[in-house]
C-alpha cells in the first residue's frame, strides 16, 4: 500500500501545486482554499459600479406612502373608537405624528416653470418628542425634502418635461400641508377655473384694450380692468338686455385680468405664493441640506418619509398658466 501511494506522488510534478498567475480561473478555483487576497479587490470594484436607481426608489416610496397613510388612518380609527384596542406592543412605542404635504418646485430662469409648480405629495412621520413647535416642523420637512431631493427632481421631470433640462442644483422647493394646498390653491385655481374660458396672453390684452401697448405692468393691467368693470356695472345700464350682455363681457374681462396677472411677481412674491393671501401661513421654501447630512438627521431623529407624484394633468395646468403669463 505504501508503494502505491508513493507511486502516485511521483507521477505529478511538485510545481503543479502552485497556482499560476496567468490563468484567471485559478484565483476563483483556489479562493475557497485560503486564497482570499483577491476578494477585497473584487468588492471594491463592485462598490464603484453601484449607482442609485431613482426609478426603483420612487416605486418603493409610492408603496411606502400607501402603507404610512393606511397605518395612520387605522390608528386614528382605533383611537377614536376605543384606545384600549391598542396592543401592548403599540403602547410600548412612542407615538408618532404623521402628516401629508404638497411639494412645489420652480426654476426661476426656466420658461414655464419660473413660478412654483406643485409636483408631489410628501408623507412624513416622526416621534412626538421631536416636535417643538413650528420651527422644529420646518426642520423636519427640510430634512425629508433634502433626503428625497433626487426622487423629487425626477418626479418633477415626469410631471413637466421642462424640469428635465434643469440642473438639480438650480431647482428650488417649497412645502405646505395638504389641506392648505387644497383650500388656497386647488379649490381657487383648479376647481374654479374648470368652467372658465382659457385665453391666450394676446387675447387677454385685446379684451382689456391693451393690445397697442408694448409694455404693460401690473399697475396698468389693474387700471384697465377697473375701468371696464366700472363701465359694465349693472347700475350704469338701462335695460335687462344690456345687463345680460354686460355680464358676459365682464366674465371675459375678469378672465383676461386673471390671465395677465397670473405668474406676475409683485413685492418679491410670485403669483403662486400670493394665493390665499395672509391666511396662507403654512407655505414656506426649503433650503436643501447636503444629502449625507439629511440622511444622518433622518436616522438620528427617527423620521420616516415617503412620496408620490401628483397627477400629470394638474402639473401641466400650472405650467400652461405660467406660459400664458410670460
Amino acid at each position: 500500500m505504501f508503494a502505491a501511494v508513493l507511486l502516485v506522488v511521483l507521477c505529478y510534478p511538485a510545481q503543479s501545486f502552485v497556482p499560476s498567475r496567468t490563468l484567471p480561473c485559478k484565483t476563483e478555483l483556489w479562493a475557497g482554499f485560503g486564497a482570499t487576497k483577491s476578494q477585497p479587490k473584487n468588492k471594491k470594484k463592485k462598490s464603484k459600479n453601484l449607482s442609485f436607481d431613482v426609478s426603483a426608489s420612487i416605486v418603493r416610496l409610492e408603496k411606502k406612502y400607501e402603507k404610512m397613510t393606511l397605518a395612520s388612518a387605522k390608528k386614528i380609527a382605533k383611537g377614536e373608537a376605543d384606545p384600549r384596542w391598542a396592543s401592548d406592543e403599540e403602547a410600548e412605542h412612542e407615538e408618532h405624528i404623521t402628516s401629508e404635504f404638497v411639494v412645489a418646485a420652480r426654476a426661476p430662469t426656466k420658461q414655464g416653470v419660473h413660478d412654483w409648480v406643485p409636483i408631489a405629495q410628501l408623507c412624513v412621520a416622526y416621534p412626538e418628542s421631536s416636535y417643538h413647535g413650528d420651527e422644529s416642523n420646518k426642520e423636519i420637512l427640510q430634512t425629508a425634502v433634502s433626503t428625497y431631493c433626487r426622487e423629487i427632481s425626477h418626479v418633477a421631470g415626469m410631471g413637466a418635461q421642462m424640469f428635465s433640462s434643469v440642473a438639480r442644483n438650480d431647482m428650488q422647493y417649497s412645502v405646505e400641508p395638504l389641506d392648505s394646498f387644497f383650500k388656497h390653491v386647488y379649490e381657487r385655481v383648479v376647481e374654479e377655473n374648470n368652467d372658465k374660458k382659457t385665453l391666450s396672453k394676446a387675447e387677454a390684452r385685446s379684451i382689456l384694450g391693451l393690445e397697442k401697448e408694448t409694455e404693460v405692468d401690473k399697475t396698468r393691467i389693474k387700471q384697465a380692468y377697473r375701468k371696464l368693470s366700472f363701465a359694465l356695472h349693472p347700475d350704469r345700464l338701462d335695460t335687462s338686455a344690456d345687463v345680460e350682455e354686460a355680464a358676459t363681457r365682464y366674465a371675459n374681462v375678469q378672465a383676461a385680468y386673471e390671465t395677465l396677472t397670473s405668474g406676475v411677481r409683485e413685492n418679491g412674491k410670485s403669483w403662486y405664493e400670493s394665493l390665499g393671501g395672509r391666511a396662507r401661513t403654512d407655505f414656506h421654501r426649503i433650503d436643501l441640506l447636503s444629502l449625507s447630512d439629511a440622511q444622518a438627521k433622518m436616522e438620528a431623529q427617527r423620521i420616516q418619509g415617503s412620496l408620490m407624484g401628483l397627477d400629470g394633468d394638474l402639473v401641466q395646468s400650472f405650467v400652461a398658466r405660467h406660459l400664458r403669463s410670460e
